[in-house]
């Protein structure tokens, strides 16, 4: 109900109870009943019920397509946030293009059609996620629970905001009125007898006056018709790629306008249904005070009782330009929404005027305007130049819509903003007027005793009349896709509907694009039909490394199966904090780390986090075995063996002394080959399956074609074959020292025995002692440079090969299905340097989609990357990483190997800037939407900090507390008082939004 009660001359004191009534959710049966705009019927009472009727704000019906206001009838679309940050010139002329090419198709009628146009904020529900999140989890630990659910806490502590951009469309007039609608006049659904039913007897009448709620009836094949118009609106305006508002979200813009910067509250809201007499459901109900220049809202918390009050004011654009050029940076409603420092909603009116209405009305300003030049002439007066230059500027318009026949529409822009105190709403307003004024050039007013209205005209439906000068213009449509109003900063996870289905859901919290968090999975991509990769890529020290970490303790402590190629020990050395604690700062204890003792009885230390340790298992491969990279060992079968083999013999001899042994080796390997193939026959002879064979049969190694070249070099001396001998001796003599070089020699043993089976959620193998490669460039590498980025080659294989497992049994669900799994690549350059290395990551990537299996590169280096994914596309494939993180470059060049992988021209001079001028913790990301943006990452908790810091200088320190057991028990960076490693400050994350 709304009351009107006046207190003196000045104030206005009102309530407001928004009330709507639902429908029938049956299809051609049921009624919708309740509280409706009814004079006719509200006479027949007493004069309260008809005043109280009256003042209610009409809305009758809603449901997943359209909503009757009054006697109106409309339909609502929710646009998509498109990210414009590094989009040329002809893509930004694309995008703002976008939204007049579908108004068109609206506009194509002989009636001018209402449109309303509203950018909100909408808190996100975090809790909600979060919930989701776990609830999709393999098998989340308490601990990663308990990470979401902080979270979710931090996020809604900040206040984070999604915004969104709702285009509501008048579909006609239930009544045939004659005014504004999308169908020819005359042509709208109609219901003879009347839509109204009266009331059934003197009971339900005094129910009616008494609660001021009368009885209607919406006839179901009248509401099938409307919809049907309203499906046919949606699918002409499909190239907004907008969805339905759904009576849910209708119901939270109605509310929203009513509640200011105070939150508005999860009410539940029930779908449609048959309703009986004088029921309703309450939308929102609040009390306020209309003041000259503001409205003052009051919201009561229905436990506590507590007050809470909100200020809000509206001001309307008064003055533009009078010639505007279509930049980015002062597109209205990107400025409005991306350089004011506050939140500012906008409210757009506007009607679509079909082409010859519009050229009459251009016809006759211009006719307006050349009659006052001419008066002014005629009595001796010289026109100004702002005459004539209105006079140019109208006949231009003319001119325009003759030449392309097109429409026009008349609009007025409005701009809201509240805060909780006068203080601060009009501090906010001061600088909102101001920022117009200087970088935009348009003038903003408030007006004054008519924010109430202004308030009115938020709420979606008819718009009440304004007594004030509007400040309507009438221009071309073009001019509101010139302000870019669905540009925002949205980046990350974005599940997709296909057939019906939901694909994907929204990750883990990684950072912030602007003021919207981002949020990203691994196994997002892949569930998206997606490719199966994500490369980390950057220049030491920008914060690459902090990332790919972070995502490693998530996925792990979610249930995802995940193996670790480690060469620098970034992994083992996070590994060992969050599970030992301070320990790690103790000089023994890398020692024991390194002999593997730790948690042992063998050693003093043991984990402060026994669960953690429990579900990790780090392997140093130059402390192990021989033998463990033996090319059968790692590979799927023996064929993909032989080619593993050469590719490593390859690698370790460099191409040059290669190719001069390489006949005695391929010799070698065919009568090794050719000696288990007479084996498995002679099994299966046997009686013996070929898989039973296989099993029983030891593999060809490595060690045997050297010992074959050997053996085939001895015999040449025995016979005096001195043509034989020449070939044989470099062979023998470079493949005997290969077994007991560094690194090589993990690929040579008589009986090679391969890694245990990968059970843990965690499996870091290191090489400690290991150094990078120099140059990227395998020309370049001296002989221990390609030893060191074979063996790493020959990891990389053996970890994709440890990640191909068959189906598991979900201990949660108890369903039978794929566990996600992730081999992180650090330092993949090295491997990704040489072409077999590059096949190796194309064969991951690809199969990691079938395995449910991402492989996370990590780099400085992209140009074997972009050589990646420039292959598959010249092969008809799709992109096989499906998202980017690019930190900051060192130089212009390395910045231009860069852009093609995020998608952008390799001169692209915005991406090239940019990525040389990130700050540590900022990054540019490309999703899988291809979007692309800044990205400021967040490690949320000083745990995660201290966990991830791989600065020598800086990590002691942080590293000097114990983790708390318990992540519930975990400190948010913005609370942490003192950063123990605060005399390196340039190591901190980027700035986050404040608490």
């Amino acid at each position: 109900m709304f009351m009107l009660i006046l207190l003196g001359a000045a104030v206005a004191f009102f309530v407001v109870a928004m009330i709507m009534a639902a429908g029938s959710g049956k299809k051609g049966q049921g009624q919708s009943q309740g509280r409706s705009q009814n004079r006719s019927r509200s006479s027949s009472g007493n004069g309260q019920s008809a005043r109280r009727e009256d003042l209610r704000l009409p809305y009758r019906y809603a449901d997943d397509m359209l909503f009757v206001h009054g006697d109106s009838v409309w339909t609502g679309l929710v646009l998509p946030t498109a990210i414009d940050e590094y989009l040329n010139a002809s893509e930004l002329q694309a995008m703002a293009e976008g939204p007049a090419r579908g108004l068109l198709n609206l506009a194509r009628g002989d009636r001018n059609v209402e449109c309303h146009y509203r950018k909100v904020y909408q808190p996100i529900t975090a809790l909600t996620w979060a919930e989701d999140l776990n609830a999709i989890a393999w098998e989340p630990t308490d601990n990663y629970k308990a990470y979401n659910l902080r979270k979710a806490e931090y996020q809604e502590r900040i206040g984070a905001k999604r915004e969104r951009n709702i285009l509501l469309v008048k579909l006609g007039s239930i009544k045939r009125n004659g005014g504004t609608g999308v169908l020819a006049d005359g042509a709208e659904p109609f219901d003879e007898p009347g839509l109204l039913s009266g009331a059934r007897g003197a009971a339900d009448q005094a129910v009616s006056t008494a609660t001021g709620v009368a009885d209607e009836y919406l006839s179901p094949s009248v509401l099938a018709e409307w919809t049907q118009v309203a499906i046919e609106v949606h699918e002409s305006l499909e190239g907004l790629k907008g969805t339905p508002l759904t009576r849910e979200e209708l119901v939270w813009l109605i509310r929203k306008p009513l509640h200011g910067d105070l939150p508005v509250p999860p009410e539940p809201v029930l779908g449609s249904r048959a309703w009986g007499p004088d029921q309703f459901d309450l939308v929102v109900d609040f009390s306020g005070e209309n003041r000259k220049t503001h409205i003052v809202l009051h919201q009561y918390d229905e436990v506590t009782g507590e007050q809470q009050t909100s200020y809000t004011t509206t001001l309307v654009a008064a003055n533009w330009p009078a010639e505007t050029r279509f930049r980015q940076s002062t597109a209205w409603a990107r400025y409005a929404a991306q350089h004011v420092d506050f939140p500012v909603e906008i409210d757009m009116r506007f009607t679509l005027i079909p082409y010859l209405k519009f050229k009459g009305r251009a016809d006759k300003i211009r006719g307006n305007l050349v009659d006052e030049m001419n008066d002014m002439a005629n009595s001796g007066r010289t026109p100004d130049t702002k005459l004539a230059g209105q006079v140019t500027r109208a006949q231009e318009l003319v001119d325009d819509i003759e030449e392309h026949k097109m429409p026009g529409m008349e609009a007025q822009i409005r701009f809201t903003i509240s805060a909780s105190d006068v203080k601060e709403l009009e501090r906010r307003r001061r600088v909102l007027e101001m920022q117009f004024k200087q970088d935009l050039k348009v003038t903003l007013l408030r007006p004054t005793r008519q924010q109430w209205r202004l308030l009115q005209s938020q709420l979606p439906g008819d718009a009440p009349k304004l007594p004030i000068a509007p400040y309507l213009r009438l221009q071309e449509v073009e001019q509101l896709g010139a302000g870019l109003p669905t540009a925002g900063t949205e980046l990350g996870d974005n599940p997709e509907q296909r057939s019906g289905k939901r694909l994907g859901w929204v990750g883990n919290l990684v950072g912030w694009a602007g003021k919207m968090p981002v949020h990203y999975s691994l196994h997002v991509g892949p569930a998206r039909n997606d490719g199966g990769g994500l490369a980390i890529v950057g220049a030491s020290g920008g914060g690459k490394s902090s990332l790919a970490l972070q995502k490693f303790y998530e996925e792990s402590e979610s249930g995802v199966r995940c193996l670790v190629i480690d060469p620098k020990t970034d992994f083992a050395q996070m590994c060992y904090y969050l599970a030992f604690g301070a320990q790690v700062n103790d000089p023994a204890f890398a020692s024991d780390a390194e002999q593997g003792l730790l948690g042992t009885e063998h050693s003093t230390f043991h984990p402060v986090n026994p669960e953690f340790w429990a579900e990790t298992e780090v392997v140093d491969l130059l402390k192990g075995q021989a033998g463990v990279l033996d090319p059968w060992v790692i590979a799927r079968d023996v064929p993909s063996g032989r080619l593993l083999a050469e590719s490593m013999l390859r690698g370790f001899l460099g191409d040059e002394d290669y190719q001069r042994v390489r006949l005695p080796v391929i010799e070698g390997m065919a009568t090794v080959i050719g000696r288990y193939n007479s084996a498995i026959r002679q099994a299966v002879d046997q009686g013996l399956t070929a898989r039973e064979a296989e099993q029983s049969v030891a593999r060809p190694t490595l060690w045997q074609v050297v010992d074959e070249v050997v053996a085939a070099y001895d015999h040449a001396v025995a016979t005096g074959d001195r043509e034989a001998m020449k070939d044989l001796k470099l062979a023998q003599m470079l493949l005997t020292e290969l077994r007991t070089l560094p690194y090589a020699r993990l690929s040579f043993a008589e009986h090679p025995q391969p890694l245990s089976s990968m059970r843990k959620r965690r499996t870091v193998i290191t090489l400690r002692g290991f150094q990078s490669p120099a140059s990227s460039d395998p020309r370049h590498w001296n002989p221990a440079e390609r030893l060191a980025a074979t063996a790493l080659m020959a990891v990389v294989e053996l970890g994709s090969q440890m990640l191909d497992v068959g189906y598991e049994k979900n201990p949660v669900t108890g369903e039978v299905g794929l566990r996600p799994k992730a081999l992180f690549v650090d330092e993949a350059y090295v491997v990704t340097a040489t072409e077999s290395g590059r096949d190796l990551m194309r064969r991951a990537l690809k199969q990691g989609r079938s395995y449910l299996a991402v492989t996370v590169l990590i780099t400085q280096q992209a140009i074997d990357l972009v050589q990646i994914e420039d292959s598959e596309a010249r092969s008809g494939g799709a992109n096989q990483i499906h998202t980017v993180f690019a930190f900051k470059q060192k130089s212009a060049q390395e910045a231009s190997l860069v852009a093609p992988l995020l998608g952008r021209p390799e001169n692209d001079p915005k991406v090239i800037a940019a990525l040389q001028e990130l700050r540590t913790g900022v990054c540019l990301q490309r999703d899988a939407d291809k979007r692309v943006g800044t990205v400021a990452v967040d490690l949320v908790f000083q745990e995660i900090l201290a966990a991830t810091d791989t600065n020598g200088t800086t990590r002691p320190a942080r590293q000097g507390v114990n983790p708390p057991l318990s992540v519930w028990e975990w400190t948010f960076l913005q609370e942490v008082q003192e950063d123990p490693a605060r005399a390196a400050p340039q190591e901190r994350p980027a700035e986050t939004p404040a608490l």
